[in-house]
């Protein structure tokens, strides 16, 4: 025949080794697992608290399967709490009923249009006091605090207060501050205030 029509022919051979295929078949049939909570130092594997593992065998073949599911769970649970972490709530203040004429548009109309809110009759705002002299002023009309360093004569604030008068009246006397941003750290009380301002604290010692 013509070269265009010669053909090759070969004998195909069974895989190598195919005898020894079977017999790993053969052997998977057999497979077993033994549940043990043993942490065996020779398998080579980096154990982990909390992971549970199993022995296993195919024939002559012996390996170990872990069980990670915990530790993904515990993990996903850490991320969980890094990315939504807890926020801290404000202290939580109870609110009186505005009586009629007394909200806080009210106030700051009467701020704008008072002429002496603080009761200073013609006295400087810009004047030194001493502590003592706050504590005198705590009944009527004069009702004197102090707040960030500086004084107030908040009486004609009281029924304005959204908390009530009784509790503005834990402030009358004494220096505020702390109480204050317990309940208003997000309040401009310069701007609130600036119609009440009697003074500066003089925090000398020689003063208090």
């Amino acid at each position: 025949m013509d070269n265009d029509e010669d053909f090759t022919f070969a004998q195909v051979l069974p895989p190598v080794g195919s005898v020894e295929v079977h017999k790993v078949a053969d052997c998977i049939s057999d497979m077993h697992v033994d549940s043990g909570d043993k942490n065996d130092d020779n398998v080579g594997v980096v154990w982990k608290e909390g992971t549970k593992a199993q022995q296993a065998s195919v024939g002559s073949l012996m390996f170990t399967v872990i069980d990670a599911s915990s530790q993904k769970a515990d993990q996903r649970s850490n991320r969980t709490t890094t990315e939504n972490p807890v926020k801290k709530k404000p202290a939580g203040r109870a609110k009186v009923p505005f009586e009629k004429g007394y909200s806080q548009m009210d106030w700051l109309k009467l701020a704008r249009t008072h002429p002496d809110l603080a009761g200073l009759n013609g006295q400087s705002n810009q004047r030194l006091i001493c502590l003592n002299e706050v504590k005198q002023h705590q009944s009527g009309s004069s009702m004197w605090t102090i707040l960030k360093g500086r004084v107030y004569n908040i009486a004609p604030y009281m029924k304005f207060h959204p908390g009530g008068a009784d509790m503005l009246m834990k402030a009358v006397g004494k220096d505020c501050t702390s109480l204050f941003n317990k309940y208003h750290a997000w309040v401009n009380a310069d701007f609130l205030l600036e119609k009440c301002l009697v003074g500066i604290l003089d925090d000398g010692p020689s003063k208090i």
